[in-house]
């Protein structure tokens, strides 16, 4: 019995009440790997673990516990149709988030003057110079969970990386925060593609750092522009910036707009160069 996990174990490890547990077996979502006869104990596979991990992050996102068995067909889970509406859940609550912190930015954007003591973003300090369309913005330091994208993906598969994402941060029990979005890194000659969340500083930093697949990146001078869709381009996008970017390496974020009004503009997007990568 060494290769199975009792319930007890699994509610532990998982932080899900043996209830639930049985109920996901009563309605056909996740059945114990084994069912011993004579006490009636349920045992259940590490391999197990995942598609509960899936189920709680469903749950989480707003898939009440009583509709679970309407992805049931045939008695057996349809998988992909409930990961697929935990993504369009995720993706409203990534809109309703970005919605909120886009009213506050605005808030205290137009609260800025002498009288209330609250400053305005701070201009650049770089001095440098952009090309029309562009503006400059300080970011702070940002902790990010990633996820490698594949050469030939696009826009149309970004949806199952951000759920990846929603699942291993579950997992590791790191907390989510935004934007989302993709980062265009070139460092020592190579290109990669990374989806990201964001991590809550507090929580990330002390014990994950290190981790695999999290990602610091540093506070700095960047160069912003807003933009209609993903990139796909990516030459034309290192060339458009290229009396900017002096150094052979850089890091680009392409990350979800915080402003409604940017959406409704058709603008989801904003484009963010680090103009000051810091020295090894």
């Amino acid at each position: 019995m060494s290769q199975y996990l009792s319930i007890g174990k699994v509610s532990k490890l998982k932080n899900v009440s043996i209830k639930s547990l049985r109920y996901y077996d009563q309605i056909g979502i996740l059945k114990p790997a084994f069912v011993n006869t004579e006490t009636n104990y349920r045992y259940y596979t590490e391999e197990q673990l995942y598609l509960l991990d899936a189920i709680t992050v469903c749950v989480r996102l707003g898939i009440p516990l009583r509709d679970l068995n309407h992805y049931v067909e045939n008695n057996s889970i349809n998988l992909q149709k409930l990961l697929y509406d935990g993504k369009i859940l995720a993706e409203q609550k990534i809109m309703e988030i970005h919605n909120c912190l886009g009213a506050l930015q605005e808030t205290l954007q137009n609260m800025a003057s002498p009288a209330t003591g609250l400053a305005r973003i701070p201009e650049s300090r770089s001095g440098i110079m952009l090309p029309d369309g562009f503006y400059h913005s300080e970011i702070k330091e940002r902790t990010l969970l990633t996820v490698p994208l594949e050469e030939d993906d696009t826009p149309k598969y970004y949806g199952q990386y951000i759920l990846k994402l929603f699942v291993t941060a579950q997992q590791r029990g790191l907390a989510v925060s935004y934007p989302s979005g993709i980062l265009h890194q070139y460092l020592h000659g190579s290109y990669q593609r990374r989806m990201f969340l964001t991590l809550s500083g507090d929580i990330a930093k002390p014990a994950s750092s290190a981790a695999e697949g999290v990602q610091t990146i540093a506070a700095g001078d960047y160069a912003c522009r807003r933009i209609s869709t993903h990139i796909a381009d990516f030459p034309s996008l290192r060339n458009e910036m290229k009396e900017v970017l002096k150094e052979e390496d850089f890091c680009i974020m392409e990350t979800d707009t915080l402003s409604e009004q940017n959406k409704k503009d058709g603008y989801p997007f904003e484009l963010e160069y680090c103009l000051s990568l810091p020295r090894a």
